[in-house]
């Protein structure tokens, strides 16, 4: 769970930063500071490495972004005896140094030592019944005035005890270039001047790379997204919207998929969650109704009123992934994700004096700049696009993932 975004929302009233409302833009400055600790912790029934992230808050006008944190000890203990230790590995990313799941009827905490020597721990959390995701599927809805795909997630019925449910989704979408060529032009024998009867006569070639036509572009869900089984008449998850995306998204314009993960948690995790999900809905940094900061079940070993952000989270976990084309709806094909004007420049120059205007020296210095591709030639007028548009490498990764079905 990427939790960053709200947290610093968290952080700006932490810090002893005024909440107003503004209409002029403005620089923002820490008027006081605290250093907190971070922690982004979910450990799950999967059989897996688990991850914890660890962070500290940091200064407004600090450029750098988020202040990862290094050289932390972490251990995970159960009441069965088990102990599971975490290495670092990048950017405040701790990874479990063996694989193993969460199971029933053990009782977990953390522990924490912060590259400083201080030592943290966390309330003891259980796993909660497993809920299996019975269905995730799409249909084609108007929300608030805008049409789109709406993705639903449907549950199996839900043991007595598992009342509450936290959804993230994982997203991938396919990209093919709108102007790939199978040609790229060799520029090193480019001549300084052309001749109108042989416009091409100097205009090499060689195989433009399949790797720039068509690439894939993963990303995770950044918002919070939780919901409760107490009041329905049923006991499971029905028709529970995930996530919205608009008819005119370009995401949906080649192919796209989305795993949906479904955690079944503990009713202090979903207070929790509830409370940043309110304090981050608006989209707006200063919230009239902060409280400026949010206590979890993180603590101080040594200072009981020293602040910690974040929570301990023992989730059962169970995921399903689905592809879909815009063609399933009715719906037009997205435009493409950048503007893509083709530009036409004559390759002949008329001769001498050769002018740093001409069409065939501004064709040398967009093709040489890297930021063009060719894209066709006809008679003596050579096609250009921007690169995103001829290289979809450019921006998103060649690399086919590999449970991706075409």
């Amino acid at each position: 769970m990427h939790l960053k975004r709200i947290y610093i929302k968290i952080v700006f009233c932490l810090i002893g930063l005024a909440c107003l409302e503004c209409t002029e833009p403005f620089t923002a400055v820490t008027e006081t500071f605290e250093d907190v600790l971070v922690v982004e912790a979910t450990i799950t029934d999967e059989l897996k490495t688990q991850e914890i992230r660890l962070s500290r808050t940091y200064r407004l006008e600090e450029s750098g972004g988020l202040n990862f944190e290094s050289g932390a000890n972490i251990v995970l203990n159960g009441s069965d005896g088990s102990i599971h230790n975490f290495e670092h590995t990048e950017s405040g990313i701790y990874h479990s140094v063996n694989p193993f799941q969460a199971v029933q009827n053990v009782v977990y905490n953390l522990s924490i030592t912060d590259s400083s020597g201080k030592k943290y721990i966390t309330s003891e959390e259980s796993l909660p019944p497993s809920v299996d995701i019975d269905n995730v599927y799409t249909e084609l809805i108007t929300r608030e005035g805008t049409t789109g795909v709406q993705v639903f997630v449907d549950s199996e019925e839900t043991p007595e005890d598992a009342n509450y449910f936290r959804y993230e989704y994982e997203e991938a979408y396919k990209i093919v270039a709108l102007y790939y060529n199978s040609n790229d032009v060799v520029l090193e024998n480019w001549k300084e001047e052309g001749t109108s009867m042989f416009c091409f006569e100097d205009l090499e070639f060689v195989p433009r790379p399949e790797e720039q036509k068509t690439c894939y572009v993963e990303r995770n869900s950044k918002d919070i997204i939780v919901t409760s089984i107490n009041g329905l008449s049923e006991s499971k998850i029905s028709q529970f919207p995930v996530r919205f995306i608009s008819a005119q998204d370009y995401v949906l314009r080649d192919r796209y998929s989305i795993l949906v993960k479904q955690f079944v948690q503990s009713a202090n995790a979903n207070n929790f969650y509830k409370i940043l999900k309110e304090l981050g809905d608006d989209g707006s940094l200063f919230i009239e109704n902060q409280p400026g900061f949010v206590r979890g079940n993180i603590f101080s070993e040594e200072n009981e009123n020293e602040k910690v952000i974040g929570f301990f989270d023992v989730s059962s976990m169970s995921s399903k992934r689905i592809f879909f084309d815009y063609q399933e709806f009715d719906i037009n094909r997205p435009k493409y994700l950048y503007d893509c004007e083709v530009d036409a420049l004559n390759y002949a120059a008329t001769g001498p004096p050769i002018s740093v205007d001409d069409e065939r020296n501004i064709l040398f210095r967009r093709l040489s700049s890297g930021n063009y591709k060719f894209h066709g030639q006809d008679e003596c007028t050579v096609f250009v696009v921007p690169l995103q548009c001829g290289d979809c490498s450019s921006f998103a990764s060649s690399n086919k993932p590999s449970y991706w079905e075409d």
